[in-house]
C-alpha cells in the first residue's frame, strides 16, 4: 500500500534538511551560481546525514530510510536552491542501478567510494533508436567523476571514466570531459550552475560490467533516476508557488491584488491543485519502489511526467505573473523556471519516457507503432 506518513523519524530527518537548505542555502543562492558549487561546510553536513545513502540498502552503505524519505529530503532541500543537488547528492539518480545491479561486490565498491567523496557516479539513459546506445552524457561538472551507468530497455552497462572536466583533448585512460556540447571549457551552464555541467564522451570509456536484467527491472533502473528528478522538481515548482503568492498578494494592480484578478485567481488555484496531485503521485511510486512492485518504475515514470509537466506550469506561470521582473534575476522565478526545463531534459527526456510508457502499457518498443499493436499488460 502507498505510504503517504513519513513516521516521526523521517520527519525530524525532512526538518532538519529544510532548516540546513533554509538558513545556508536560500541566502546565498547567486553566489552558490557564481561559484559552481554549494559551501564545503554545507556538503558535510549532507555528507553525514547521510544524503546519498538515504535510499541505498545496508548492503551497500546505505541507511534504508526508503525512496519516500529520499524523495521529502529531496524536495526540501531544492526548496532552497536546488542548483547544487546533482553534484552532492552521490550516488544519486544512480541509486536504482546499484540496487539492480548483478554484481554485488562490484555495487558495493560503488557506493562505498561515492557514499565516502572519493568518487562520483551518474546515470545516462538510451533515447530509442540511439546507435550505439548513449555514446554522449550529460553529467555535472564534477573533478571527482569516475563511473557512468548506462541504461537501455533492460540493459545495464557500467562505463569506467576518466579525464578533467574541460580537457578536450583526452588521454588513452578514457573519454573527454568537457563542458558543454560543441562549448568551451568553462562555459557557464542554464541550469545547476552550482553543480556544473558537461557532456561525456563514453566512446572512449573502459565497461567495467555489462548485464541483461530480468525483464521490467531495466525500467525499474530508470524510473528511480526520474523519480529522484521529479522529487527535487516539486521542491523546485512548490517553492515558486510560494513565491508567486507572497507576490501576487502583495502587489496592486488596477485596485486590487493581482493574484484577486479572476483570470490569475484561477490559473493560481489550478497551480496549487497540481501541485498536490504531482506530490502524491511521487509519493505513491516511491513507496512502490520500496514495496518492490513490479510496476513501480512504470508509476515512477508517470509520476515524473506529471510533475515535470506541472513544474513547468507552475514556474512559468511564476515568470507571467512578475511580469518583466520575472526575467531578472533580482528575483528567482528565472532561475527555477531553467531548473524546471533542465531536469526534463536528463535521464533520456520526454522521448525516453514516453517510448518506456508506451512499451509497458502495449507491449511495443516504439511509440509511433502503438496504433497498430496489440495491448498486451494495460495498466
Amino acid at each position: 500500500m502507498p505510504v503517504f506518513e513519513l513516521g516521526p523519524e523521517v520527519d525530524q530527518l525532512v526538518a532538519a534538511a529544510a532548516r540546513l537548505a533554509q538558513s545556508r542555502l536560500a541566502p546565498e543562492v547567486r553566489a552558490h551560481e557564481a561559484e559552481g558549487r554549494w559551501p564545503e561546510p554545507v556538503l558535510a553536513v549532507l555528507r553525514n546525514l547521510p544524503l546519498g545513502g538515504l535510499d541505498l540498502p545496508a548492503e551497500l552503505g546505505g541507511a534504508e530510510a526508503g525512496c519516500p524519505a529520499k524523495a521529502a529530503v529531496l524536495e526540501a532541500l531544492a526548496g532552497a536552491d536546488a542548483g547544487g543537488l546533482p553534484a552532492a547528492d552521490q550516488p544519486g539518480a544512480s541509486a536504482g542501478a546499484l540496487a539492480l545491479c548483478p554484481d554485488r561486490p562490484l555495487a558495493a565498491q560503488v557506493a562505498e567510494a561515492c557514499l565516502a567523496g572519493r568518487a562520483q557516479c551518474a546515470l545516462a539513459v538510451a533515447c530509442p533508436g540511439e546507435d550505439p546506445p548513449a555514446r554522449l552524457a550529460w553529467v555535472p561538472g564534477w573533478p571527482d567523476l569516475r563511473w557512468v551507468w548506462v541504461s537501455a530497455e533492460d540493459d545495464l552497462r557500467l562505463v569506467e571514466v576518466s579525464g578533467e572536466v574541460g580537457d578536450e583533448a583526452g588521454d588513452e585512460r578514457g573519454p573527454t570531459v568537457s563542458a558543454g556540447v560543441g562549448a568551451e571549457p568553462g562555459s557557464p551552464t542554464l541550469a545547476f550552475q552550482a553543480s556544473g555541467a558537461a557532456s561525456c564522451d563514453l566512446a572512449g570509456g573502459r565497461t567495467v560490467g555489462e548485464w541483461t536484467l530480468a525483464p521490467g527491472e531495466g525500467l525499474v533502473v530508470r524510473g528511480r533516476a526520474r523519480l529522484w528528478g521529479a522529487a527535487v522538481a516539486l521542491g523546485v515548482a512548490r517553492a515558486a508557488l510560494a513565491a508567486t503568492l507572497e507576490y501576487t498578494t502583495e502587489r496592486v494592480v488596477f485596485g486590487r491584488p493581482v493574484a484577486h484578478h479572476q483570470g490569475n485567481a484561477f490559473e493560481l488555484a489550478a497551480a496549487a491543485a497540481r501541485l498536490h496531485g504531482a506530490g502524491l503521485a511521487v509519493r505513491d511510486a516511491a513507496s512502490r519502489l520500496d514495496d518492490g512492485d513490479p510496476d513501480a518504475g512504470f508509476w515512477a515514470t508517470q509520476a515524473w511526467v506529471e510533475t515535470m509537466d506541472t513544474a513547468f506550469t507552475v514556474t512559468d506561470l511564476g515568470i507571467q505573473l512578475l511580469g518583466g521582473h520575472g526575467f531578472l534575476m533580482d528575483h528567482l522565478a528565472e532561475k527555477r523556471f531553467r531548473e524546471a526545463r533542465m531536469l526534463a531534459l536528463l535521464h533520456g527526456g520526454r522521448a525516453a519516457a514516453g517510448a518506456d510508457l508506451a512499451y509497458a502499457v502495449l507491449d511495443v518498443a516504439d511509440p509511433v507503432l502503438a496504433g497498430g499493436a496489440r495491448p498486451g499488460g494495460a495498466r
